[in-house]
């Protein structure tokens, strides 16, 4: 039989026949779907949830405001980070954004001044300090090259001072590195004007005393809070999930 069709591109008759040699061998070739992308995930919660206000805690240097710009949200951000390079780079990153607003502290259950130790890469900067899985698995990126200490304070503090009024439907995101309980501590009178919250969990610890992944999951939901989202973070050598990124939502 003679096809009409025109010839299909060299490149995809040569991945059909590298498909059929990989089937035989006992291999299947399969087109690899992000189903779990935290984007896409955020991207429906800010619709539906018609948040109109991110408070950042743990901003780093305001990676996570970029990552919610692109992802088409356009309200306010109020960021937390108390490393002094981190925090240089945040109040850099948020000048040209007059929706942007950066302080210099960190967030906890008390009002008090911290060692804060921080890290090589930066992002690793905690109040704990690192386990010997850490150590294994991220190597000399969260290696403590100075410490410094660093104010904190409780969100029900300077909540009033920090976020806009006529802000209540907040997404209150931490990234605190073992940290964020802490910060939920000292935030459960703010709570109420937070319909959504994303915080990190450990499967592995990777500093001393930091919870694992039940305590933060079963405090949050007896806050109101139901599990929206669930997203590996990293893996380690052995392909083993470190950390989660976990979103939760109130259920009305």
């Amino acid at each position: 039989m003679i096809s009409l069709d025109p010839p299909r591109p060299l490149h995809r008759r040569l991945a059909s026949a590298l498909r059929r040699r990989l089937h035989a061998a006992g291999y299947d070739v399969v087109r690899r779907r992000d189903v779990h992308s935290l984007g896409e995930h955020l991207r429906v919660l800010f619709a539906q949830q018609e948040l109109d206000c991110v408070v950042d805690v743990g901003a780093f240097r305001g990676d996570y405001g970029s990552f919610v710009r692109q992802l088409g949200y356009r309200g306010q951000i109020v960021s937390f980070e108390p490393a002094a390079a981190s925090y240089a780079a945040l109040a850099r990153n948020c000048a040209g954004d007059d929706s942007c607003t950066a302080y210099r502290f960190a967030l906890g259950s008390h009002n008090e001044v911290r060692e804060l130790n921080v890290t090589h890469s930066g992002d690793f900067s905690s109040f704990l300090e690192r386990t010997g899985y850490s150590a294994e698995t991220f190597g000399a990126h969260s290696e403590v090259e100075a410490r410094q200490p660093v104010e904190v304070r409780r969100l029900d503090d300077v909540f009033d001072e920090c976020v806009p009024a006529g802000a209540n439907r907040i997404l209150l995101k931490i990234d605190t590195q073992g940290w964020d309980l802490e910060v939920i501590e000292g935030a459960r009178g703010s709570l109420p004007r937070a319909v959504a919250l994303q915080f990190e969990v450990s499967v592995n610890p990777i500093y001393h005393g930091m919870p694992t992944i039940s305590t933060p999951l079963q405090t949050v939901a007896e806050l109101g809070f139901v599990l929206s989202d669930l997203v590996p973070v990293v893996r380690d050598r052995r392909h083993h999930v470190v950390e989660f990124d976990c979103v939760m939502v109130r259920p009305d």
